[in-house]
C-alpha cells in the first residue's frame, strides 16, 4: 500500500502540470507526446499478454503499434464535429484523414496480414483490431477532452478517481453482494452502488458549478478557469444559454453514464488479465501495474463522454 501510494503521488506531480497548464503552449505539444508514449506503452502491455497465449512476430508487433499510433493520430478528423473555439492557440499532433480512410486501410493491412503470415490467425485479427481501437481511440478520446479545455479532463479525472475510491471504502466496509465474482472477486453491489452515487455527485458539482467553485481570481482559477466559464457547456455549446436548472438535468445523468462507464471499463481490464492469466497489464508504475491497470476507467470514460459530447454539439452547436 505505501509503494502504491508513493507512486501515485510521483505519478500526480509528474502528470498534473502537464493536464492542467495551458501556457506556454509547448506545454500541450508535450502533453500529446505523453500520449503517444501512452498509446506505445499500452499496445505493447497488450501485446505482451495476447503472447500469453502464443507468440507474436516482432513484424506484427509493430505494424499494430503504428496502426494504434495512426488512429491515435487521426484525432485531428474527430475535431470538426466538436468544433472547439477554446483555446485557439493549441494545435493537434494529427495525421488527419477521413476516419473511413483509416479504418479502411487498418482492415485491408490486418487482413493481407492473415494471408501473408501463417501464424496469424482470424483471432488475432480480432486482437489486433481490439489494441487499435482500445488503445488508439481511448488516447485520442482522452486528447480530444483536453483540447477541449481543462475542465473537460478534469471532470473525467473526477469521476473516475471518486468512483473508484468510494467503490473501494464501501465495498471494504459493506459489501456482501458479489457483482461479478468471476471476473473481479472483490468488487460488491454495494461498493458499486456507493462509488456511482459518490462519482456522481462530485463530478456533477464540479461541472455544474465550475464557474463558483474556480473563480478567475480564486484558488486555481488562473490556472482552471482563466475564462471564467460559469459551468462545463460554456463556450462548447448553445446549452450554456439555458438555466443553470435545465443544464443540471443534462449534466447529472451525463456523469451517471461516466461513473458507470468507469466501472465498466475497469471491469473490461479485469476481464482481459483473467483471460490471460495475469496480474497486472504491466510493472512501469510500482504498486499500481502498467499504464492500462492506472488508467482503464479513464479511457472507458473518454471514449464515451466524446461519443456524448459531439452528439450535443450536433444539436445544439454552439452559436
Amino acid at each position: 500500500m505505501k509503494k502504491r501510494i508513493i507512486t501515485g503521488l510521483i505519478l500526480f506531480i509528474t502528470l498534473a502540470p502537464i493536464v492542467v497548464i495551458n501556457e506556454p503552449s509547448w506545454v500541450f505539444g508535450l502533453f500529446q507526446l505523453v500520449m503517444i508514449a501512452f498509446v506505445i506503452v499500452a499496445s505493447i502491455e497488450m501485446l505482451n499478454m495476447y503472447e500469453k497465449e502464443k507468440p507474436i512476430k516482432i513484424g506484427v508487433k509493430i505494424v499494430i503499434i503504428i496502426l494504434a499510433l495512426l488512429t491515435y493520430m487521426n484525432v485531428g478528423g474527430l475535431v470538426q464535429p466538436i468544433n472547439p473555439s477554446t483555446l485557439p492557440g493549441l494545435n493537434l499532433i494529427t495525421f488527419t484523414l477521413n476516419p473511413v480512410v483509416i479504418i479502411s486501410f487498418v482492415t485491408i493491412l490486418l487482413l493481407s496480414i492473415l494471408v501473408f503470415v501463417d501464424d496469424f490467425s482470424g483471432a488475432d485479427v480480432g486482437k489486433a483490431l481490439t489494441i487499435i481501437n482500445y488503445v488508439g481511440l481511448g488516447a485520442a478520446s482522452i486528447t480530444l477532452l483536453r483540447f477541449l479545455g481543462v475542465r473537460f479532463i478534469v471532470y473525467v479525472a473526477l469521476i473516475s478517481v471518486f468512483t473508484d475510491v468510494f467503490a473501494y471504502l464501501f465495498g471494504m466496509k459493506f459489501g456482501k453482494h458479489k457483482m461479478a465474482p468471476r471476473i473481479s472477486p472483490k468488487k460488491s453491489w454495494e461498493g458499486a452502488i456507493a462509488g456511482t452515487i459518490f462519482g456522481t455527485l462530485i463530478g456533477s458539482v464540479f461541472a455544474i458549478f465550475y464557474g463558483y467553485i474556480f473563480t478567475p481570481n480564486g484558488f486555481l482559477g488562473s490556472i482552471l478557469n482563466p475564462s471564467a466559464y460559469m459551468t462545463i457547456f460554456d463556450n462548447f455549446t448553445s446549452l450554456d444559454k439555458q438555466p443553470l436548472l435545465i443544464q443540471a438535468l443534462i449534466i447529472i445523468p451525463i456523469t451517471l453514464v461516466g461513473s458507470i462507464a468507469a466501472q465498466v471499463g475497469d471491469l473490461v481490464a479485469s476481464k482481459f488479465k483473467r483471460t490471460y492469466n495475469i496480474k497486472d497489464f504491466g510493472t512501469i508504475f510500482p504498486g499500481h501495474g502498467g499504464v492500462l491497470d492506472r488508467f482503464d476507467s479513464i479511457l472507458f470514460i473518454g471514449l464515451i463522454f466524446l461519443s456524448i459530447f459531439i452528439i450535443i454539439t450536433e444539436l445544439y452547436p454552439l452559436i
